[in-house]
């Protein structure tokens, strides 16, 4: 709902704008700059659809669209995907003629879209969080036992983002509450306690009852007409999406499992073959280019090759345009991971905030950190795509002495191909921890889809456009 509420919110935005920018362009006197006259309503109206229908998409494939965006996030988002909108709407008002455009007009229209659309989004969040507020609104929810992990979900209750009133918590007898959490009674006193309070929901937590305990304060919930739900002692596995199914009559619960299996898998490889065979083509010039600058900047191979862990763990050369100096180890970016993967700490920092990954990686030539600046060192690439042992999307390929640190739960990003690109790499990249990074290999093998892979290879797009490859 919350998502829908945005794109309302910016159509609408972006449709007062062009009207406001056709006012100011037609209805004042600019002097020399622009003559005043009649506005061609009708071209504007017929223009509309398309320019909203352009604005939303461009919107979309930055992630404007993402729940949990931060302000901040949000600005540096709106701010780009503005450009490249204007620089697209510029470039159709100077080369196709079918509509009176105007320039001055599409000029106009650059400042008021982005701070209506600015403004239109801080109201929202105003709105959103008065809304969230009220009582009403608002599920009134009791907790019925503490586990380990309770407090991330005490946690998630309290955010102002969320629709939620925790009025207490109810604990077996002799059980002390959590500090800051009202305790209600204990577990004889359900059936009062719901009869007092008339919560929304009951949250069981499951880790934190006997069979018996649970059992009981479910036929309680019924009896007192009171919703529930178990939150599972499985907080590992909680980490990723749980499934609902049947095992002979038996409802069971588990992980979702690989979508990229059966005919969705050779789809995507029928799709990887002809799309790299492509853009092998198109880009062999490119690719030229960029072996002759590596071999005249520096000393070494035109190529590095480096031995990475691909699907179900077998090891293959990954190959690359060489960026660092022939004679660069690994024990450096070793020892970075080691602190990366193990201790979840960052790497490094960048402009004050945490990345994870070594910034200034002393191995790097300089044209190398030009050719990374733009991605350009992974063109070679494609033809790991045309043997079969990478992906065009799919996680990034790991190093062996990285997946020797994993965990179980880690392992699963090795159930697909690694990618050129990924959903990582649009996300964050760097900047996301390494477990953030997994869940989101988990999450792209779980949901994969050709219109998934599509979104993420057009965010890639804009984010080597806009030199956010690093």
């Amino acid at each position: 709902m919350e998502r829908v509420a945005r794109i309302l919110v910016d159509l609408a935005a972006l449709l007062v704008a062009s009207n406001l920018a056709f006012d100011l362009r037609y209805h004042l006197d600019w002097g020399a700059f622009l003559d005043p006259g009649p506005a061609p309503w009708g071209a504007l109206y017929q223009a509309i659809p398309y320019l909203l229908f352009g604005f939303f998409l461009i919107y979309a494939t930055f992630g404007l669209y993402r729940s949990q965006l931060s302000r901040r996030e949000e600005l540096a988002m709106l701010i780009k995907a503005q450009g490249l909108a204007f620089v697209l709407i510029f470039a159709a008002a100077f080369f196709y003629r079918g509509f009176s455009y105007s320039r001055g007009a599409a000029l106009f229209l650059m400042p008021l879209a982005f701070l209506l659309t600015l403004g239109g989004r801080f109201m929202l969040r105003i709105g959103t969080g008065a809304l969230l507020r009220l009582d009403r609104v608002r599920e009134k929810v009791i907790l019925l036992g503490f586990g380990e992990e309770t407090g991330r979900l005490i946690e998630g209750l309290a955010r102002p983002d969320e629709a939620y009133a925790l009025l207490g918590i109810v604990l077996r007898a002799g059980r002390e509450a959590p500090e800051d959490i009202p305790r209600l009674g204990d577990l004889a006193d359900l059936e009062d306690l719901l009869a007092e309070h008339r919560p929304d929901r009951v949250l069981l937590i499951s880790g934190d009852l006997r069979h018996a305990e649970l059992i009981a304060a479910i036929d309680t919930c019924l009896a007192q007409n009171t919703p529930w739900a178990v939150v599972p002692d499985l907080y590992d596995m909680l980490r990723d999406r749980l499934m609902m199914d049947q095992v002979a009559g038996v409802p069971v619960m588990g992980p979702h499992g690989n979508s990229i299996v059966g005919l969705n898998r050779v789809l995507k490889r029928a799709v990887d073959l002809s799309v790299a065979i492509l853009l092998l083509l198109v880009l062999g010039p490119i690719m030229l280019l960029v072996a002759l600058t590596v071999k005249l900047s520096s000393k070494g191979p035109v190529l590095f090759r480096q031995e990475r862990v691909g699907r179900l763990g077998a090891a293959f050369s990954l190959l690359k345009f060489r960026t660092m100096r022939a004679d660069a180890d690994d024990s450096l970016h070793k020892q970075v991971m080691e602190k990366v993967i193990d201790e979840g700490q960052a790497g490094d920092t960048d402009g004050g905030q945490a990345i994870y990954k070594l910034k200034d990686d002393p191995r790097i030539t300089p044209t190398g950190r030009w050719l990374r600046r733009f991605s350009l060192d992974e063109l070679p690439q494609l033809f790991n795509v045309l043997s079969g042992s990478m992906s065009l999307v799919g996680p990034r390929p790991a190093i062996a002495y990285e997946v020797e640190r994993y965990g179980q739960r880690h392992r699963r990003r090795l159930e697909a191909l690694p990618g050129i690109t990924g959903l990582w790499q649009v996300s964050g990249r760097n900047r996301l921890s390494f477990e953030k990074m997994v869940e989101l290999d988990i999450h792209y093998l779980e949901n994969w889809s050709l219109g998934l892979d599509l979104r993420i290879c057009a965010k890639t797009v804009t984010a080597v456009l806009f030199s956010r490859g690093y």
